[in-house]
């Protein structure tokens, strides 16, 4: 679900106090002016979570925020930001880069630097806030591309992704779980693509995609641990390699695929059995949920990998 603020909500005395609060708690802290009395703020905004991303749509009047070193240095899981210009002029400086955005630009920064937005007149700007780690782009490829203007004019795939990452802050699919969670992957995968192919260097475009498939591999494992499906085959396929190629840069990563699932399977099921959330559920209903069809072969691995049997372990008496 998504949470909308709108300035003509709020009373006028408090109006920029509560728009700098809910910000800073829903996005991420920053400074915020207003170039206009109070009672002229205008400013709609929609915050919305889907699995790892944070989005946030605003339409606004003329503003500038800022993040200060001291917010940059705060104790924060790295954050990379993905804003893509709807309507309207935006300004936005990272480091020693400058960029202005028109309608259908996008721009990139992270969170651990200071940076600074203006908006002038009205403007509509859509925001994906991913964290770094799920981004898995290396430091340098990212970092050709913080604080460049992107668009259709000098990357191919800017006239797909933008359009494509503004029409969920236009549409209703962040509050649709269902919708919002079968966006996530297509969404990483898009903003990837449009990094690798804006690099210059072509060894360097190819890294993003070699680089971060074990990562993306192991993200996918643990979001479809309960699924029955969950093969080499189907991972492969959901992420557009061979089973060949899978293999071959799960094992540069020193990953074996099946030991893995099993693993992180059985940890799921050992978790939930001494869930008292779970304790009216079957042992065979729990195990049954994360992958695992037979009882008895369940008991085994189980018993296996940590020395009692499910029960034993449910119980506490192993």
């Amino acid at each position: 679900m998504s949470i909308v603020l709108n300035s003509d909500d709020m009373p006028v005395v408090e109006r920029v106090d509560a728009i700098h609060e809910a910000i800073c708690a829903g996005v991420l802290p920053v400074e915020i002016r207003w170039d206009r009395p109070a009672d002229q703020i205008d400013l709609w905004c929609r915050l919305a979570t889907a699995g790892p991303l944070n989005f946030n749509s605003a339409r606004s009047s003329d503003n500038s925020l800022w993040r200060t070193a001291r917010q940059a240095r705060s104790d924060h899981e790295p954050m990379v930001f993905v804003a893509v210009q709807g309507r309207g002029s935006s300004r936005i400086t990272q480091g020693d880069r400058q960029t202005v955005l028109r309608p259908g630009d996008v721009t990139i920064y992270e969170t651990t630097r200071t940076y600074s937005i203006t908006n002038r007149g009205a403007t509509e700007l859509h925001y994906f806030q991913v964290p770094r780690s799920a981004l898995a782009l290396p430091p340098r490829t990212l970092g050709q591309v913080l604080g460049t203007r992107i668009g259709s004019d000098n990357n191919p795939l800017a006239a797909v992704v933008a359009p494509f990452l503004a029409s969920l802050g236009r549409g209703n699919i962040l509050d649709k779980p269902r919708a919002a969670e079968l966006m996530v992957t297509p969404a990483l995968e898009l903003i990837r693509a449009l990094v690798a192919a804006h690099v210059e260097d072509d060894d360097l475009a190819r890294e993003p995609l070699d680089q971060s498939l074990a990562l993306r591999v192991q993200r996918h494992i643990a979001e479809h641990l309960g699924s029955r499906d969950l093969s080499a085959e189907t991972i492969a396929a959901a992420h557009h390699v061979s089973v060949r190629q899978l293999f071959k840069v799960l094992a540069s990563a020193d990953i074996r695929l099946s030991d893995t699932i099993r693993r992180q399977r059985l940890e799921a099921c050992r978790r939930e059995l001494r869930d008292d959330r779970r304790q009216h559920l079957a042992i065979a209903t729990i195990s049954a949920r994360w992958g695992f069809a037979d009882p008895s072969h369940f008991s085994r691995v189980f018993r296996a990998e940590y020395g009692m049997t499910p029960l034993e372990w449910r119980t506490g008496t192993g």
